[in-house]
This record gives structure tokens, sequence and C-alpha cells, in this order.
């Protein structure tokens, strides 16, 4: 089954395109991964990533609180330095629009559970900016400093190399479902999917180790699931990438939720988004080394000659998320 390429996929291509300026050569690397990096000095380059959360694109007011908004909000723009490999971050800037009737109350929680999610990932807020909205929205702007290795892209694929995932799979997409659902006695009775979907864990430790010991030949985040994560792989590495995923895939409670759903395990770990853990390629030789370093990878699929994505054993329809 062939992943296919949705009108977000589309739109972000066409912004790849145009926003090239090869006269810069600080700029190392542009649109097209997971951040930006610009030469900064010897031996450190910065890394540069922004995301956002939309109210009623990425969740609804109704089951949302400052507090879980502040902590999605940072860690999925870690998620996006985890994903170049050896980086450090560093410090951050935060904006937001907001409804002219939220509460005082709601900016200040937000606020601090900010200040909390920053000291707990040691960096800083540095800055942002505030505006009126119609509809409440939260961003960040985050950097960090790249070690004594290269930074880990989208583009290093090979064929013969391995598929491989680190986090966690389907989780997310499985607890937003409950969330969408309103049932409080799903939400108590499979907390661990709520939780995967309002703080997932940038993988920060596994995505240095890969750089620096430079066992991975291309790496993005798990943002859009692993289907999109592939297809992204393929046509940026000009390879083609086979998902498929073995039963150690899915977690515990994940397979608990599905039987009781009706639905196979799969769909939510091959289409479900927003588990932000990494999707990386490594060569078969390097097994190995990846297993005794980082045990909690798994290997997901592989790496041919030819182009595209393809899914293997699950015959099921799989929508990767979109952003709008």
């Amino acid at each position: 089954m062939k992943a296919k390429k949705g009108a977000e996929a589309r739109l972000i291509e066409h912004i790849e395109k145009t926003f090239r300026f090869p006269g810069d050569r600080r700029l190392l690397l542009g649109p097209g991964d997971d951040c930006a990096v610009l030469r900064h000095g010897a031996g450190r380059d910065l890394v540069i990533t922004t995301d956002e959360i939309v109210e009623g694109t990425h969740y609804l007011a109704r089951f949302a609180t400052p507090e879980d908004l502040a902590r999605k909000l940072t860690r999925i723009n870690l998620s996006d330095l985890a994903s170049m490999g050896d980086v450090r971050p560093v410090s951050c800037v935060v904006g937001s629009g907001l409804k002219k009737d939220t509460p005082p109350d709601f900016t200040r929680r937000f606020m601090r559970e900010l200040k909390k999610e920053a000291l707990r990932f040691g960096i800083s807020v540095a800055g942002g900016n505030l505006a009126g909205a119609r509809e409440n929205h939260f961003y960040m702007t985050v950097w960090g400093e790249t070690g004594g290795t290269q930074p880990v892209t989208r583009y290093g694929a090979k064929p013969g190399d391995l598929l491989f995932n680190v986090g966690p799979l389907g989780l997310a997409a499985a607890g937003l479902e409950i969330l969408m659902g309103g049932k409080a006695a799903l939400c108590k009775k499979f907390p661990g999917l709520v939780k995967a979907f309002w703080r997932p864990e940038p993988q920060l430790a596994a995505g240095a180790l890969l750089g620096r010991k430079e066992l991975a030949s291309a790496m993005l985040d798990n943002s859009d699931g692993l289907a999109r994560s592939a297809a992204i792989l393929a046509e940026l590495s000009r390879c083609r990438v086979i998902v498929s995923p073995g039963e150690g895939a899915c977690a515990r409670e994940l397979r608990a939720y599905c039987a009781a759903a009706g639905r196979p395990w799969r769909y939510y770990a091959i289409g479900g988004g927003e588990d932000y853990g990494l999707v990386f390629t490594a060569p078969a030789r390097k097994l190995g080394d990846i297993k005794r370093l980082l045990p909690a990878a798994l290997v997901v699929g592989r790496v041919e000659k030819g182009r595209g994505a393809a899914i293997e054993n699950f015959n099921g329809k799989v929508k990767s998320f979109e952003h709008f």
C-alpha cells in the first residue's frame, strides 16, 4: 500500500522550492528538514526550529488546560532539535494569539508551567510576542547548538539501511481519540494514552547519542505518523522505504485499547501522529551497536532501491495527520 501526498505536503514542497538562498553561506540547511542550521562559530552551529499549537486544529478548548498546552508546546519544539542529532537546547522565544475572553488566570497558569518546562529541559525563555486572535494559538521558536558532529538530516538514507523507531508509536493518536470522545471513564481507564498526547517526551538523549556516535544516516521526529515519516525520508533521500513494524512496536496499553475499540494496533502505530519519537535509518551493519547503546530502538522497516514508501502486513486505510 502506498502513502499518498496530501495538500500539506504539496504546500511544504512549494515553500521549500521558493525559499532557497544559495548566496547565504551561513545557512547550512534551510527549509525541508526539522530545523534550520546556521554557521555560528568554529565547531558550533545554531540549530533553529519553530512550531505551534492552534485551537481547533491541534486541540479543543473543552479538553485542554493551560498547563497541557505549555508542556506540549515546549516538547514538540524540543523534539525537532532531538531529530538533528547531537544538539544541546539553549533558549527560546514564545508567542501567542489570544481571544478577548481568555481569562487572566489562564495566561498566568500557562506562563508558570512554561517556566517549569524551560527549567526541566535546561533552556531559557528569551522573549516573545502577544496578539489578539479569533482562536487561541501558541507558538515557540527554539534554538540549540551542535556538538562536535554534523547534524543528522533527512537526506542520508540509502538502500540496505534499516528503518528504526525510538519512542512511542500510536499512543498519542489513541489518546486524542479518547479525548475527542469525551468519555471520562475511558480517560481514566487509559491514562497512559492521554498522557502520551499531552506530554510527549522529546528524545534528546537518544538523538544526541545517534548523532554523536554517527549511527543514523537520516532522521526526523515522528510528528505526522510512521507512514508519513517514511514517505518524507523516501522522497528526500531518493529511495524506497518499506514500513513493517512487528508486534514489539505495540505498547501494552495501546493493545488493550485496540481490543476495546475493535481496531488493529497498526492503524494507530502506522497512521497516528504526534508521538514525537524519532524515526531514523542506519546501515544494517550498525544494528548491533544501536541495540547495545539504545535498546529501546526497534526495527520498523527497511530501505530499498526505488522511490516512494510502502506498508507491509497491513491492509487497512492509513490517514496520516494533517495540520490543516
